[in-house]
């Protein structure tokens, strides 16, 4: 008598069940509003109004997660499934960011799990939604988000630029905010030299 055991999905294909919002491009220039159900470095489920058609690529801007290109693999009735079509590099930032994904989603870890520093350059701009410019003072540093003293403090959930970098505000502190980045640093380009 033989066994059959379904082999374990490699770790790079697993896909996490997560909704994350964002937007999405079909061909001809047609954005849209959207949500996922599940992602992996090789597919995405995609909750949308619109579908396009299998094959057409398509560009989702997802937040927490930066721009992923591919092409219409599925059809379902509230959505689709994008195949996922990423370069090396971009790649590994993907892989990056789906593994703080499956740890915020598990519990593994908080916000301020990454290692934190403070920068030499401490003194940053930061551009809100509405189009103010607050001056503030980068308290602490990690790969993935910032605590930032400010006179002001936008509200949890905007989206703002610190410096140069998209954010979105996550947490109220007494003499400022904390903000996620849209796109964490890469490990290689992190230091005290750091430039935001």
């Amino acid at each position: 008598m033989k066994l059959h055991i379904q082999p374990e999905p490699e770790p790079d294909t697993r896909p996490i069940q997560i909704r994350v919002s964002g937007r999405y491009l079909l061909p001809g220039g047609i954005e849209h509003v959207c949500e996922t159900r599940s992602l992996s470095l090789s597919t995405i489920e995609v909750l949308a109004p619109e579908s396009g058609l299998l094959g057409d690529p398509v560009t989702l801007y997802l937040d927490d997660v930066g721009p992923v290109a591919g092409a219409i693999h599925t059809i379902s009735p509230d959505g689709f499934t994008l195949a996922v079509e990423v370069g090396p590099e971009r790649r590994a930032r993907f892989a990056a960011r789906l593994d703080w994904l499956a740890s915020q989603v598990s519990g593994r870890t908080d916000q301020r799990s990454d290692p934190r520093i403070v920068p030499t350059q401490r003194t940053v701009e930061v551009r809100c939604a509405d189009g103010r410019v607050l001056p503030g003072t980068i308290i602490d540093l990690s790969m993935t988000g910032a605590a930032i003293a400010a006179p002001d403090r936008p509200a949890v959930g905007e989206a703002v630029t610190v410096g140069k970098r998209r954010a979105t505000v996550v947490r109220q502190l007494e003499s400022g905010f904390a903000v996620l980045f849209k796109l964490p640093f890469r490990p290689e380009t992190f230091g005290r030299h750091v430039v935001l």
